[in-house]
């Protein structure tokens, strides 16, 4: 599909040099129909991918070519997943925090241990739980629908989560 190339050809293409001329590298496979997170691979030789909500649960390790080298298996359900991160020490992130609806109220990040992102066996990821403190209603009023977690990063020991608001006149 388009958007996966798009994103093949902003991920591999070095834009701060060769502005406006854009390599097409590679072809995302089939499973990635939906790509919704992008993490370097640990040797920095590849890419872990996942898809949004409602596929499989399933982190995809990529090669540099875009090819998929391994399928891990994650036991837990995609509801909607949104991004992945990964920390100083090599352990990924997996954000379960979409929110169109600002009705969840249980939201949650999967930490996947380095060790588990070279075997082969089906993963049982950490699971990091959490709330809005400040959301009282589920789904609120269309003016304060701000608890939807779109992407987030981690940064010296801190995860930081970054919301979109359905309300276009206060962002």
């Amino acid at each position: 599909t388009l958007l996966k190339r798009l994103c093949f050809v902003l991920l591999f293409t070095n834009c701060t040099v060769n502005y406006g001329q854009l390599t097409l590298v590679a072809h995302l496979q089939g499973d990635l129909e939906e790509v919704s997170g992008v993490e370097m691979t640990n040797d920095s030789n590849g890419f872990f991918m996942i898809n949004d909500g409602g596929n499989h649960s399933r982190l995809y390790k990529l090669n540099a070519k875009g090819k998929i080298s391994k399928v891990l298996e994650i036991d837990k359900k995609n509801r909607d997943w949104e991004d992945l991160t990964k920390d100083a020490a090599g352990n990924v992130y997996i954000g379960d925090f979409g929110n169109n609806q600002n009705n969840r109220k249980h939201l949650e990040i999967y930490k996947i241990a380095k060790e588990d992102l070279e075997g082969n066996k089906d993963i049982e990821p950490e699971e990091i739980d959490f709330s809005f403190p400040n959301q009282e209603e589920f789904p609120p009023k269309k003016k304060d629908r701000h608890f939807d977690v779109e992407s987030f990063f981690h940064y010296n020991g801190n995860l930081y989560l970054f919301t979109k608001s359905r309300d276009h006149k206060n962002y």
